[in-house]
């Protein structure tokens, strides 16, 4: 991970984090994340549907794995 992906990963909060992977999550991201993280498929859709709390380490897995999308909503209309 380069500098300035680090430091801009440490200006967003857990949730704020959340809610950029929800916005840009494709199928098969759960499995990727996983499989970086070493939680279950089960627990990280309950993180993402809010019936659990995400830490740092899940909420860092996610931003990485989704910085450099767009949004759906915005490939949808492209």
């Amino acid at each position: 991970m380069s500098y300035q992906t680090s430091v801009r990963a440490n200006y967003l909060n857990r949730t704020a984090k959340l809610s950029f992977f929800t916005h840009r999550q494709r199928t098969g991201d759960l499995t990727r994340l996983s499989e970086e993280t070493g939680y279950s498929v089960s627990h990280l859709s309950n993180v993402t549907s809010l019936r659990r709390r995400v830490n740092n380490e899940i909420a860092n897995a996610m931003y990485n794995l989704t910085r450099r999308r767009i949004k759906n909503s915005e490939l949808a209309s492209a």
